[in-house]
């Protein structure tokens, strides 16, 4: 479970990526560290959706300043790791 600033900021965040069919789900937190996953099973245009260092870059830092207890932010992003996508098929 995450704090709630976290949580609103997570929604915040999902309401943009949403929009290209994307979305973030939240798969461990604990201590500082929060783990996330880019679900794009919806999106018929992944590559539409910002790159994941800058979905980090932008998770990193809005996270932190909602919750300074969260120190540590990693994203599991399939399209790095050559997972097709649905504009592949």
């Amino acid at each position: 479970m995450i704090s709630p600033p976290a949580q609103s900021v997570l929604d915040e965040l999902n309401e943009i990526v949403r929009l290209d069919g994307a979305e973030f789900h939240v798969t461990s937190s604990g201590g500082s560290a929060l783990a996330l996953s880019l679900d794009l099973t919806n999106s018929t245009c992944p590559e539409c959706v910002l790159p994941a260092d800058l979905l980090l870059e932008l998770l990193t830092t809005r996270l932190a300043e909602a919750d300074p207890d969260i120190t540590e932010v990693t994203l599991h992003d399939p399209r790095q790791m050559g997972d097709p996508s649905p504009a592949d098929h």
